[in-house]
């Protein structure tokens, strides 16, 4: 055989080769079917997928960060059309690595706190050592896309650099109190009263990025328990939380947003959801508006209760409930921007919130084929 002939065999071997190694490990169909854009985590099935490492790319062959999360799934963000499907392939191949966009940890240094983030916004919850009066969610205000609560934590307990100002990312200037704060919730006893839980006794976190992050908080009240896990994801203003409470007298149970004054009347209710545009604890000092939404799947109304008796510039909650039955999982949406950072007017955050219900409504079709 000839040099040139064994030359044309190798070659075409090694075209047969790379064939082989290009041909996909799967294919994955999203699917939209809203005439509208629409960016959003994708859910697969991890057991549809191959195990291991694998890299993940889009139409145009460019690479999509994906995270296996605690309950069997793979997750990536998706960009899809207004009714139409694209088309992600599953490839061999090692993952580029990328930084958190999503973050929680536990603080007990600053009595037991919880904090969580995303690119829109930081939370946290209150934990045994703040005295247990605190029920409610807190909001940090984020100009900025990156992860900030480690830093506000150093700066505010070691350096003594108060993360109640702004210094060029967002702030806290959000007033929880005894309250539902920004999106907890609470049980109702037949009265039609909130049974405020208190602080958290017990914290475990599931997912901690770089996409998605879970954790379960435990409240022990009343000789009962009301277990939270709450997942939030990169790209999305909306935490989702899923409550389930065992051994508490119970009528039905609420997800809500205290009201505060002077922006009493700063709301709208709608059918399973309720937007409010919060002054802040500085009104007029320049800190802007916190845009808070709670949305509820299962519809229903959305009211505002008074409190019996204001507690301090706390008025009242803007409430959506859901029956109450012992074991059974009550499940919605709540979450914040700010006017300083990535949602400018209180109508840009309607709009947001009714798209977002909008989407959940018509979820996004996912098929994998192998």
């Amino acid at each position: 055989m000839t040099n040139r002939r064994i030359f044309c065999l190798c070659a075409a071997l090694l075209s047969v080769a790379a064939g082989f190694a290009a041909k996909p490990l799967a294919k994955i169909c999203v699917s939209n079917k809203l005439p509208q854009w629409r960016t959003e985590m994708v859910e697969v099935d991890a057991s549809k997928l191959p195990e291991g490492n694998f890299v993940i790319t889009d139409n145009n062959g460019i690479e999509v960060p994906w995270q296996r999360t605690y309950d069997n799934k793979v997750i990536f963000p998706a960009s899809v059309a207004p009714a139409s499907t694209d088309m992600f392939i599953v490839k061999e191949g090692k993952p580029t690595a990328i930084d958190n966009i999503v973050y929680a940890a536990f603080y007990p240094e600053r009595v037991d706190d919880f904090a969580w983030e995303n690119d829109f916004a930081a939370y946290r919850a209150y934990g045994a050592a703040s005295g247990g009066g605190v029920s409610g969610y807190d909001v940090f205000t984020k100009s900025t896309t990156r992860p900030v609560v480690p830093e506000r934590y150093f700066k505010e307990l070691v350096q003594k650099v108060s993360y109640h100002i702004d210094h060029g990312d967002g702030m806290d200037q959000y007033d929880v109190g005894a309250t539902l704060g920004g999106g907890a919730s609470a049980p109702l006893d037949k009265s039609g009263n909130l049974i405020f839980p208190g602080a958290f006794s017990q914290w475990r976190i599931l997912d901690n990025g770089p996409l998605r992050t879970t954790f379960e908080l435990v409240y022990e009240y009343g000789g009962g328990k009301d277990i939270r896990t709450i997942t939030l994801d990169a790209g999305s203003p909306f935490n989702h939380s899923v409550c389930r409470i065992e051994n508490i007298d119970a009528d039905s149970i609420a997800a809500g947003i205290v009201v505060h004054k002077p922006a009493t009347e700063d709301y709208l209710l709608g059918d399973g959801f309720a937007a409010y545009s919060d002054p802040t604890t500085g009104p007029g000092r320049g800190y802007g508006n916190i845009y808070i939404g709670v949305i509820n799947p299962a519809k229903g109304g959305a009211y505002y209760k008074p409190l019996s008796k204001e507690k301090g510039t706390a008025v009242g909650h803007l409430l959506t409930t859901a029956p109450y039955s012992p074991g059974k999982e009550f499940s919605y949406y709540w979450g914040s921007s700010w006017s300083k950072g990535r949602t400018l007017t209180f109508n840009n955050w309607i709009a947001q919130v009714k798209d977002f219900q909008t989407r959940l409504e018509s979820p996004l079709e996912v098929k994998v084929t192998r």
